[in-house]
């Protein structure tokens, strides 16, 4: 999944929309079945921007949408759709 397209489309949401965003996000990725697809190191950060207070920074928002991508391919794929997100 093309999560530099993501990061381009989500560039231009307004705080509180990315903030609705992470938490869809979140929800998706800690009620997946495939959560063992997700490298460790991937989790990790997460783990640690979450306690932290930081999941709407870019780099992490970026691993996030990458961790959702892998576990939940259509999902993500959907949330793409959500954003009009261009080929």
């Amino acid at each position: 999944m093309d999560v530099a397209r993501f990061m381009e489309a989500v560039k231009e949401l307004a705080i509180e929309e990315k903030h609705n965003l992470v938490e869809e996000l979140l929800d998706i990725l800690l009620s997946s079945v495939n959560l063992e697809m997700v490298p460790d190191d991937v989790g990790w950060r997460i783990n640690q921007a979450y306690r932290g207070g930081k999941l709407t920074e870019e780099e992490i928002l970026r691993e996030l949408a990458y961790a959702v991508s892998i576990a939940e391919p259509a999902k993500f794929r959907r949330i793409i759709e959500k954003l009009k997100v261009e080929d």
